[in-house]
């Protein structure tokens, strides 16, 4: 496999949880809620597939946990923000650090049980997940390695992006959706409950940060760390933004976004074997830089490219309004 295929193979791997994760903070802000707390979200995903599918040397149930679990903290903000008007950013930051507190207190009592059962931290044999080589596709020139050597998730990301897009603009319960963010007294006026439309639109961001978060864990790398996911979620909310609120522009953005981190994975693992003209110059540059380019990239692209996108108008506001 060549070099362009391989980081271009990387880059939509590190697409997926974005994506996904995406996918559903689109649909609730375009109901009108936003949710800075999809960050703790996933990591609760994270260490709820972990531990699950460690338990039950099942990845499935892993999955299955994961959403689970980030749909019930969902379930939390939602009353708290959509039933309660709490300010959505308190809200949304608040959840963060409570994932962030359950997710250190769950990954130490895990390391407690295992270590005191004589048990492995790791996963047992193949219970996570490997990549998918479809027969005869994957030997397709370049698309082959892409598209058809990833993991299911993948294929289960792209599906769920498309039927997004297609349930947002082509049917009408994507039509209320829009209104939930854009027109909420016209939706109450024809009988649309809209704190129960956007609490069902919170509900489903969450099972997609939960999804997102497993395969972070059991997918990908098949390890858990603390704070592995790694701001993913703050730039999942940046490219929401970036993407303009619509399903192909977050897409792009998250291929972007999966480029320049696998550039700088692949840049910071070469580094040492670069011996020519400026390229030796890799050799001195810190590891951290590589891994903030990825970020940097996104603020700057996001400070550029969205100064006109005001998003929906209702977007971190309470219904019904207080006076």
């Amino acid at each position: 496999m060549n070099q362009c295929v391989f980081v271009l193979r990387e880059a939509a791997t590190a697409a997926v949880p974005l994506v996904v994760a995406g996918v559903g903070e689109l649909v609730a802000e375009t109901a009108g809620v936003i949710n800075v707390g999809i960050e703790g979200l996933m990591l609760i995903g994270c260490i709820a597939a972990y531990t699950a599918a460690g338990a039950s040397a099942n990845g499935y149930v892993g999955v299955a946990a994961a959403i689970g679990a980030a749909t019930l903290l969902a379930l939390v903000f939602a009353l708290a923000t959509v039933w309660q008007s709490a300010n959505q950013i308190v809200a949304g930051t608040a959840l963060n650090l409570l994932a962030f507190g359950v997710a250190g207190t769950a990954w130490q009592a895990w390391q407690n049980v295992r270590q005191n059962a004589n048990l492995p931290l790791s996963l047992p044999p193949h219970t996570g997940f490997n990549r998918l080589n479809v027969p005869w596709l994957n030997h397709v020139p370049w698309i082959g390695a892409i598209v058809f050597q990833q993991y299911g998730l993948f294929y289960v990301g792209f599906a769920l992006a498309v039927g997004a897009w297609l349930a947002l603009h082509k049917t009408r319960a994507g039509l209320i959706v829009r209104a939930l963010g854009d027109a909420p007294a016209a939706c109450e006026a024809v009988g649309v409950r809209v704190r129960l439309g956007r609490t069902l639109c919170v509900l489903f961001a969450g099972a997609c940060a939960g999804l997102a978060g497993a395969y972070l864990s059991i997918m990908r790398t098949h390890a858990y760390a603390p704070e592995m996911t790694g701001g993913q979620g703050f730039v999942v909310l940046a490219l929401v933004i970036f993407g303009r609120w619509s399903v192909p522009g977050l897409c792009g953005g998250c291929l972007f976004f999966g480029a320049i981190d696998a550039l700088q994975q692949t840049l910071q693992a070469q580094r040492a074997t670069m011996h020519s003209g400026a390229l030796r110059l890799l050799e001195h540059i810190p590891f951290p830089f590589f891994e903030m380019l990825p970020y940097v990239t996104a603020l700057a692209a996001l400070t550029i490219l969205t100064r006109a996108s005001p998003g929906p108008r209702y977007l971190g506001r309470p219904w019904p309004e207080r006076a």
